[in-house]
């Protein structure tokens, strides 16, 4: 079967490697259709893997497949099925597996396509537990953007930042996968939604998306735009991923009371905090890492009713490092998908 190989810093390769062997008991053979690029596709590719891992490594964090065979005792799915796989590789027995809280399992293994070998490749075997049923409908590239794009909106959101219909959110960079994705989700919830981008080019494209308040935070202070917008009041909720470069503009925002979520930190991960500001405003400050299983299954709910994807470009696997290099350029409105 064909594969996509990292074998050192940047140097992608498509390998011939042997097709795995029939799935085993609790299992089921899987054929990755489309992949959706991520940041941490970006960091696992600069050599940012966080953890020590074995290279050359099979590259893929988030896909949509077609279940190929099953193994004995598979329930839950047949051949020709749709599906979406979760691509940490939890254990499934410890408290935190458990109870439903999967991206705290104590024993993980990996995050497939970055520790582990991932999804760009022909066939995968996986856990039937660690597979997902696609919703019909939903095509293979909108649905590969289930977990890490979808899926951390909603536990950023709902799980943590506990949004409320009709209140005000700051979504930093509104052109990005996760963030176009946090537009429509607070939008459809009828919050007012303020929103940042890095040119004028992407602002009519993600007002489009339903952003009440557009501000290109290269010629403009976003936190100045955003207390003109609330009236000096500052927001409820900001969605913040970018990092050091938009830190503490981020959280002077907030209105006393209110609450920041962060996933990502693509322009820094050291950042300065006024302890002062945090406790006298009485501010949270809330760490989301990935998503659950159950949020992965609300995430196609989502696009079910109809929240969709913002596509970018769609390249096929020889052209994954292209991919990348967009990606990391941050020229992306969206998301970018490769199939296979």
């Amino acid at each position: 079967m064909r594969a996509l190989q990292l074998f050192a810093d940047r140097d992608l390769r498509i390998t011939d490697l042997p097709d795995p062997a029939p799935p085993g008991p609790g299992e089921v053979l899987i054929a990755p259709k489309a992949v959706a690029l991520n940041h941490i596709d970006v960091w696992g590719w600069r050599g940012m893997a966080f953890a020590q891992r074995k290279l050359p490594i099979v590259v893929g964090v988030e896909a949509s497949a077609e279940v190929v065979s099953v193994g004995d005792g598979v329930t839950r799915f047949s051949p020709g099925q749709q599906v979406v796989p979760y691509s940490a590789m939890t254990c499934g027995t410890c408290r935190y597996c458990t109870e439903g809280r999967d991206n705290l399992c104590e024993n993980v293994a990996g995050i497939m396509g970055f520790h582990i070998d991932g999804l760009a490749r022909g066939l995968v075997t996986m856990p039937e537990r660690l597979l997902i049923p696609v919703p019909a409908g939903i095509p293979h590239d909108h649905a590969c953007a289930s977990q890490v794009t979808f899926g951390t909106v909603v536990h950023m959101l709902f799980d943590n930042a506990k949004l409320q219909p009709g209140e005000t959110i700051l979504v930093q960079a509104g052109g990005s996968g996760i963030g176009s994705v946090a537009i429509m989700m607070a939008k459809s919830l009828g919050c007012t939604v303020i929103t940042t981008v890095g040119s004028d080019e992407k602002i009519e494209p993600v007002r489009a998306l339903g952003a009440d308040h557009v501000i290109n935070y290269t010629t403009t202070s976003f936190s100045g735009a955003v207390r003109r917008a609330t009236g000096k009041k500052g927001v409820d909720v900001v969605f913040e991923h970018v990092g050091a470069s938009t830190w503490e503009g981020s959280l002077a925002c907030l209105k006393p009371g209110g609450r920041l979520v962060t996933c990502g930190s693509t322009s820094g991960v050291t950042a300065n905090i006024n302890l002062m500001q945090l406790f006298q405003r009485q501010l949270r400050i809330i760490g989301s890492f990935g998503c659950t299983i159950r949020n992965q299954v609300q995430a196609l709910d989502w696009m079910a009713r109809g929240i969709r994807p913002l596509i970018d470009t769609t390249v096929p696997l020889e052209r994954f490092s292209e991919g990348l290099e967009r990606l990391e350029s941050r020229r992306v409105l969206g998301k970018i998908v490769v199939t296979l």
